[in-house]
């Protein structure tokens, strides 16, 4: 029932008994209905004005989510249905703005005309920027930057709390009015007659505590909503005016909650993608890295571009197996690949381990280079050390059930190369200079199982390696190469039980270097070498 027509039969009962008090009951009634009115006009002013607030709240958080992960998501940009969505929320709040606008009086109504314009402008500039995202960033960016969030500050920061303001005013003064009235109409009906004072009361107490109660529970439902708890709803069952606002209020708690998960789950899928977007970038930085010297990668994500660096001294290093041409006749090609995979991957922590940096591998042969992109004195002897170990590495497979038993010929030069980055579809880090050149040479003109060097190279490593003087004329007989064969560590830096370096060759290697010697070294195969043949 509702409560005009709860007050209407009690006024009802009190004219058959006090005819007397028809008149002044009438006018009161009235002034009753009135005060109802305003009330309710101003409780559903104050739910509009709650629920435009938390939308453009909402439509506001999601634009700033939007702009922080705009780097990640440029490429994509914002699909149809997200569009969609953006312009059915600001269809709404222009219609909550309309409605609002119905409801209030000729003064609020202009203050609703220019909020409404204000708002239609800054929708306008939210649209701008939802149909350039990720399409044209620099624009979306800029309209955001210089229209949109000037004019939602204004309207969430001054306009709108000031609106709302004066609106709690409006019920606070509906509400004293409605109470005003009442208390006249008591006091007039007590001058006339005693019972009349009396039913009254009784009818002015049981609707004052119906209402009260019932905008108690509206007050704290608002306040619940208000204040996020959106799953709470206000146990209100009457089919009156008060039972409809609990309606509207519960509706608009589960719109919000709605709305609410829907944001959620759409921050969660932009976690998602920012999270699997992530995963792709530490994928690509790893393959880089695979490709690329950690400091040459890191110049080219942040230059685009790798400038080309002179080395003035770094030590060469070449491999080439020997009897692998006669194995491609014999193995199937899953084994030779198998093979060479698995001594080249040998090689590879071998150099890892000296801090020799890996080039590219070309057939069977194995290219690497000590003291770039890192400079440092000790790459001579690095080198070095490194063949020995990729000799070892090599004999160990030369057994009998190993299909691919290979030998191995290994050339070092020392000297300047320049060293860059090419290629635009798959990038390649490499060196050139005569230096590769001779050092290739030491290799091609080696023996098997045997570290070929230069001259230079030689009297960088002298006082740490015995070594065999050579020499060989050039296949035109106009040029001779000085080459040494590298024996072993001198006996006297040499662990007898390692057969590798000892405690006294890292003493010289910190004094030679000025840094300290960590050994990778790998106990070695007993030296069953044949002698050495020039």
């Amino acid at each position: 029932m509702k409560i005009q027509r709860r007050l209407g039969l009690s006024f009802l009962l009190i004219l058959i008994l006090y005819g007397v008090n028809l008149g002044l009951y009438a006018w009161g009634n009235q002034k009753r209905s009135v005060s109802v009115e305003v009330l309710q006009k101003a409780l559903s002013r104050q739910v509009l004005f709650s629920s435009i607030k938390q939308k453009l709240s909402n439509i506001q958080k999601e634009v700033t989510l939007l702009s922080q992960v705009m780097a990640a998501l440029a490429a994509e940009g914002l699909g149809v249905n997200e569009i969609k969505h953006f312009r059915a929320q600001t269809a709404l709040i222009t219609s909550e703005i309309d409605k609002l606008g119905r409801l209030s009086e000729a003064e609020m109504s202009r203050e609703i005309k220019s909020f409404e314009q204000i708002y239609l402008g800054l929708s306008q500039s939210w649209q701008i920027f939802y149909e350039n995202f990720g399409i044209n960033h620099a624009k979306a960016i800029a309209e955001l930057a210089v229209r949109a969030d000037p004019v939602s500050t204004h309207l969430m920061v001054d306009l709108l709390p000031r609106l709302y303001e004066e609106e709690q005013m409006r019920v606070e003064t509906a509400v004293l009015n409605y109470y005003q009235v009442e208390a006249w109409a008591k006091q007039m009906t007590r001058v006339i007659f005693l019972l009349t004072i009396l039913i009254t009361l009784t009818i002015a107490f049981f609707t004052s505590r119906y209402i009260s109660l019932g905008l108690s529970k509206l007050k704290e439902g608002a306040a619940r909503i208000g204040s996020g708890t959106l799953h709470h709803r206000i146990d209100i069952q009457s089919q009156d005016e008060l039972g409809d606002l609990a309606t509207s209020f519960n509706e608009m708690g589960q719109n919000l909650l709605s709305t609410q998960e829907a944001l959620n789950e759409a921050h969660e899928t932009l976690e998602n993608r920012h999270q699997e977007a992530e995963k792709q970038r530490q994928n690509a930085e790893s393959l880089l890295l695979n490709i690329l010297p950690h400091e040459i990668a890191q110049e080219l994500k942040t230059k685009d571009r790798v400038a080309p660096k002179y080395f003035e001294d770094v030590s060469i290093l070449f491999t080439d197996f020997v009897g692998f041409t006669a194995s491609t006749e014999k193995l199937a090609v899953d084994e030779l690949v198998l093979a060479l995979h698995d001594y080249f991957t040998a090689f590879d922590q071998i150099s890892e381990r000296y801090g020799l940096e890996k080039l590219k591998t070309i057939g069977d042969s194995y290219m690497c280079v000590a003291g770039l992109p890192q400079r440092k004195p000790s790459h001579p002897v690095d080198a070095i050390l490194a063949a020995f170990e990729m000799i070892d590495a090599v004999k160990k497979r030369q057994v009998s059930e190993n299909p691919a038993q290979w030998s191995v010929r290994i050339g070092i030069h020392t000297g300047a190369v320049i060293a860059g980055v090419v290629g635009i579809q798959k990038f390649s880090f490499d060196i050139w200079g005569d230096s590769v050149n001779y050092a290739k040479r030491m290799e091609s003109r080696g023996i098997s199982d045997r570290i070929n060097i230069s001259d230079r190279t030689y009297a960088r490593v002298k006082d740490f390696f015995a070594c065999t003087h050579r020499r060989q004329l050039s296949e035109n007989k106009e040029k001779t190469f000085e080459m040494y064969l590298v024996d072993d560590i001198l006996p006297g830096l040499k662990d007898a039980q390692t057969l590798g370096p000892s405690l006294a060759f890292s003493e010289r290697y910190q004094l030679y270097f000025q840094r300290p010697f960590s050994s990778h070294w790998q106990k070695r195969i007993k030296n069953t070498e044949m002698p050495f043949e020039s």
